[in-house]
């Protein structure tokens, strides 16, 4: 971790990121959002789906290989739903491909494990991993350069306010953290 408790990129995102364009050539735009949903689907052969019927976040089946996002999450927020969906990837990615989770069983993520205030090492894990994956650090901090403010840089990587103000105070880009933190 960096000065003041601030967190730094995950590399392992930085890989997966690295391995989506040597795979996809050009799939990726050069200044957009990265496409989360290919990145699961497509590189990492996981099943997104969309459901009423849960009552978290987002979950992960390890077992099938089944993402679960709350489709009424998903419809209020474009933003949130691919947060969601690229901290999914995170326990994919950090517990199941690293073999850390031995266990079939499923993760459950809810609201409040996806805030930055959570506590659980697995799940502040996943948190940086998706901010990593969603906001490159060196795509971030070249927005910021040109003078892009948090709801500007927001929309261009395709996430929502709050993550973007976390990942410019995280980036140490902005030393003011973000309220209700």
């Amino acid at each position: 971790m960096s000065p003041a408790g601030r967190r730094e990129s995950d590399p392992r995102a930085e890989a997966l990121l690295a391995r989506f364009d040597a795979t996809f050539r050009n799939a990726r735009p050069a200044d957009g959002p990265v496409p989360v949903d290919r990145v699961a689907s497509d590189l990492l052969g996981l099943f997104v789906i969309e459901s009423d019927e849960i009552e978290v976040s987002g979950l992960l089946v390890p077992a099938t290989r089944y993402v679960y996002l709350n489709a009424q999450e998903a419809r209020v927020s474009e933003g949130r739903r691919r947060f969601t969906l690229a901290h999914e990837i995170g326990h994919w990615v950090c517990q199941c491909d690293e073999g850390r989770s031995t266990t079939p069983e499923p993760i459950l993520c809810r609201e409040s494990d996806i805030s930055a205030r959570v506590d659980s090492v697995l799940e502040r894990e996943a948190n940086n991993f998706a901010a990593s994956l969603l906001m490159p650090e060196g795509a971030v901090r070249d927005a910021a350069a040109r003078g892009a403010d948090v709801n500007e840089a927001a929309g261009l990587f395709g996430v929502s306010g709050i993550a973007m103000e976390w990942r410019y105070f995280n980036l140490g880009i902005t030393g003011t953290r973000p309220q209700g933190a």
